[in-house]
């Protein structure tokens, strides 16, 4: 014991008093505190506080010993800027092979977002979906080439399961696509070769495939491809979808510190009501937006209104909106450990699929119903402090 002076008259000095001198800073008090069986849900019921890093804090400022550390949010723009050059990362090789993927059929490519969305999530479900995806472009329509149509499924495979490894791994990807979209190279066949370096990438980062948020990924990536098989034309403007990467990431790292930067649990609900205002804030208006092109698809000026492409590239640029706007509410969901609700709302929009008629209005219909309900599930979860 070191003999300092404490005040024994609330749980906060007692705990003072009981760890005076057997603790060097604020890290190793948690450690105690949490041996000792005192957690972040004690921490709020039994002193007040809303975790048990702010408990630490508050027991050395009574022993006249300042903390170690504060908690700051984690840097989060950098990390963002790289999930979205990876995300994009397909959405350009797509755009350099058309040709081949035009000529294998649609069903190849969908195969492979679809599987390689959840092979995304670890490195053992990219090597074990290899050959469903090479048995799936077995069954392309007779007289496409089959070596082309497995080298496709392949790549496309390969390209979206490699997320899961660094953005150095796509550098061969974006160079090859580059230089196939200028015009400065015509062998598509590099394609194959950088994907398998993303794929490579993936398996070396990530030795292991957490089971939890699969089903989640298996329903982002069917949405994804409904979408693209809905509005095929509007690949572009899939460049708009990873902006939402920013809002995901920020809300992450403020997340992070919310339940540490704060010395009282009043505090603390404050912190997390503005952070659950920015975020559902940030969300309302793409909603708004995909729903208003939606609607304006069909009230086209007069001058457009005669042009055949007119209204599904108005159509095409809504379902975009709310597609980028549905995969960041899933985000959010599994960031707050709402897995089985995030996988729901991915799931939502393939309602389209038995809604018949025309692909990409249904769509569009499905992807707006799907936002609001998931917006509504997702204010409720980012505004409840328990999910912190």
């Amino acid at each position: 014991m070191t003999g300092s002076t404490v005040d024994t008259g609330d749980p906060v000095a007692e705990l003072a008093r009981r760890f005076d001198g057997g603790v060097a800073d604020v890290d190793e008090l948690v450690t105690a505190l949490e041996a000792a069986g005192i957690d972040d849900r004690a921490a709020a019921r039994r002193y007040g506080l809303p975790s048990v890093f702010a408990l630490g804090e508050a027991v050395l400022t009574r022993l006249d010993r300042p903390p170690a550390r504060v908690p700051r949010p984690r840097p989060y723009l950098w990390a963002a800027v790289r999930r979205s050059a990876l995300l994009l990362t397909p959405v350009a090789c797509a755009l350099a092979a058309a040709g081949e993927l035009a000529r294998v059929g649609w069903a190849v490519p969908a195969l492979a977002a679809v599987l390689g969305w959840a092979a995304a999530r670890g490195g053992a479900y990219a090597t074990a979906g290899v050959p469903l995806v090479a048995a799936g472009c077995a069954l392309v329509p007779a007289g496409t080439d089959r070596w082309q149509a497995v080298a496709v499924g392949l790549t496309g495979y390969a390209l979206v399961a490699g997320l899961g490894a660094g953005l150095r791994w796509a550098v061969p990807a974006w160079l090859a696509a580059g230089l196939l979209l200028t015009g400065v190279w015509d062998r598509v066949e590099a394609l194959p070769v950088a994907a398998g370096l993303m794929l490579a990438g993936a398996v070396l980062v990530r030795a292991h495939a957490p089971v939890t948020g699969v089903a989640a990924a298996l329903c982002q990536g069917a949405v994804a491809v409904l979408v693209w098989r809905a509005a095929p034309d509007a690949a572009v403007l899939a460049s708009g979808v990873p902006l939402l990467v920013f809002l995901v990431r920020w809300h992450e790292a403020r997340a992070a510190t919310a339940a540490d930067a704060h010395d009282g649990v009043g505090a603390f609900h404050r912190e997390v009501r503005d952070l659950g205002t920015v975020t559902v804030g940030a969300l309302v208006p793409p909603l708004v937006a995909g729903v208003a092109l939606g609607a304006a698809a069909y009230r086209l000026p007069y001058g457009l209104s005669g042009h055949p492409g007119a209204r599904g590239l108005v159509l095409a640029g809504a379902a975009v909106l709310l597609l980028g706007g549905v995969l960041a509410l899933t985000a959010l969901l599994v960031a707050r450990g709402r897995r089985v609700v995030a996988a729901l709302v991915a799931a939502g929009p393939l309602g389209a699929l038995a809604a018949g008629g025309a692909p990409l209005p249904a769509t569009v219909a499905a992807l707006a119903v799907t936002y609001l309900v998931g917006l509504v599930l997702t204010a409720h979860t980012v505004f409840d402090p328990e999910r912190y």
